[in-house]
């Protein structure tokens, strides 16, 4: 039988030191706030909700992830133990064991999580070995290599020389662990708690406590935002090969940024510059050169793009874009659309085999299959009141410096004259002149200059 295993986060830090508005836990880190990835990692069964323990913008945090936590406030209580005190009244009649882990701690794997709440024991905790170990809570052993205690604070000289850091990540038995926490809530409501205390005390009770040690790199957490930054690196680094290792191909990874939500197919191949935000899906043997920017876009296979950014996007098969492309939200490209250097597109649908070569805006449009649409050309899709849209039918042919203003249609087949503004429907296989007559007048020039009394040079 599988024991349960309850999911404790700490989220209710002030997180000072971000000097931000917005509450730590929920800095963006790879597409997802840093909490979340704590919440994946930690969640090692769904048979349970997990509990968030939040105090600074707990409103906040709370309306972000919703029914996803049973939250719990802080309150009273101070300190990552106080933390763990507060989630009591949610922890008492439970069995199994308590996975406590602090909101900060993006880098923690889940197998690193499971191993941890599989060691047969009262109480347990990561570790990890640094080169430069200020600021965190060193791990004492005795002579026989248990563990005696944690040490924070004010350190002996002998102290500051241990290595060993505790992480912040803790397995407890519940049943023993209640009983601690009741003791620490009676007489500790309104000072600081921490967590070293509760796991003193179970060392005090000869309770079995042991450590699994991890790299730290997995251990680093996140105070500041240089260390959101060496964490999002570091994270990036992971998200990266594990598509490489899939079958992506990366020109150099280290330039490339991929959210941890993009989905990438086998065969693509990303440039330098790159970058995949939130939702976003590249197909099959697609190529993704510099400067291209997906969010929330799908990409069908065999796509080529460079310059390009999109938002909200749908990209059908074996479609070129760029350079210099803007794909706005609504935008739907069929299967085999080109869409050359300096082109706009927002709210449209555009056929299968529609060419839009260049300089052009399509906005609020319906266009046909295999439509060529002439350099320069604009959709006049606002009237200053309401948003209209463009109709062209398949196989229309949109000559240079046409402006289509709509509520406009253009049949199937039609062409339009170059320098057209085309303000009425044009007619099937019909061809539409909307442009001022040329008019010459021979030796213009030679009497103005006599009129403003100029001399040949």
């Amino acid at each position: 039988m599988v024991t349960p295993v309850q999911v404790v986060v700490l989220a209710g830090g002030e997180g000072k030191r971000m000097c931000s508005a917005l509450a730590k836990p929920l800095h963006p880190l790879c597409g997802l706030p840093m909490m979340s990835y704590v919440l994946r990692a930690a969640r090692l069964t769904e048979e349970t909700t997990p509990i968030a323990v939040l105090g600074h913008c707990a409103g906040e945090i709370g309306a972000h992830y919703g029914d996803m936590v049973r939250t719990v406030e802080q309150g009273a209580f101070t300190g990552s133990g106080g933390a763990l005190c507060a989630a009591l009244p949610l922890l008492r009649g439970e069995t199994g064991r308590a996975l406590v882990v602090a909101a900060d701690l993006p880098l923690l794997r889940r197998e690193t999580l499971a191993a941890l709440a599989g060691l047969s024991c009262d109480a347990a905790f990561l570790t990890s070995t640094m080169e430069d170990p200020a600021g965190y809570g060193r791990v004492l052993r005795g002579e026989d290599g248990r563990v005696v205690g944690i040490a924070e604070g004010k350190l002996t000289a002998g102290q500051e020389m241990v290595r060993e850091t505790r992480v912040s990540a803790y397995c407890f038995d519940i049943p023993r662990l209640v009983p601690i926490l009741e003791t620490l809530s009676a007489e500790g409501e309104g000072r600081e708690i921490a967590m070293a205390e509760v796991v003193g005390l179970f060392l005090d009770r000869r309770s079995s406590v042991k450590t699994l040690s991890i790299p730290s790199e997995e251990a680093m957490g996140v105070n500041d935002r240089v260390q959101l930054a060496a964490c999002a690196k570091a994270l990036r680094r992971r998200i990266n090969a594990a598509h490489m290792r899939a079958g992506v191909t990366m020109i150099d990874p280290e330039s490339t940024y991929i959210d941890a939500t993009v989905k990438l197919g086998r065969d693509c191949t990303l440039y330098p510059g790159v970058v995949l935000e939130g939702g976003a899906v590249i197909g099959e043997g697609s190529t993704l050169y510099p400067a291209c920017r997906i969010a929330d876009s799908q990409f069908g296979k065999n796509c080529r793009a460079q310059g390009v950014v999109a938002r909200d996007a749908v990209v059908g098969d074996n479609v070129t874009l760029g350079p210099y492309v803007n794909l706005r939200p609504g935008t739907q490209l069929r299967d085999g659309v080109h869409v050359g250097n300096y082109i706009e597109v927002k709210n449209s649908v555009v056929g299968e085999g529609t060419k839009l070569p260049h300089l052009s805006y399509i906005g609020d449009g319906d266009v046909g299959r295999r439509v060529n649409v002439g350099c320069g050309t604009v959709f006049v899709n606002y009237d200053g009141y309401r948003k209209h849209r463009t109709v062209i039918g398949d196989n229309a042919f949109i000559g240079c410096q046409t402006a289509l203003v709509a509520p406009v249609k253009v049949g199937a087949g039609a062409f339009t004259a170059a320098g057209s503004v085309i303000t009425e429907d044009v007619p099937p296989e019909a061809l539409a002149v909307a442009r001022a007559r040329q008019v010459n007048k021979p030796g213009y020039v030679a009497k103005l200059r006599v009129k403003r009394g100029e001399t040949e040079a």
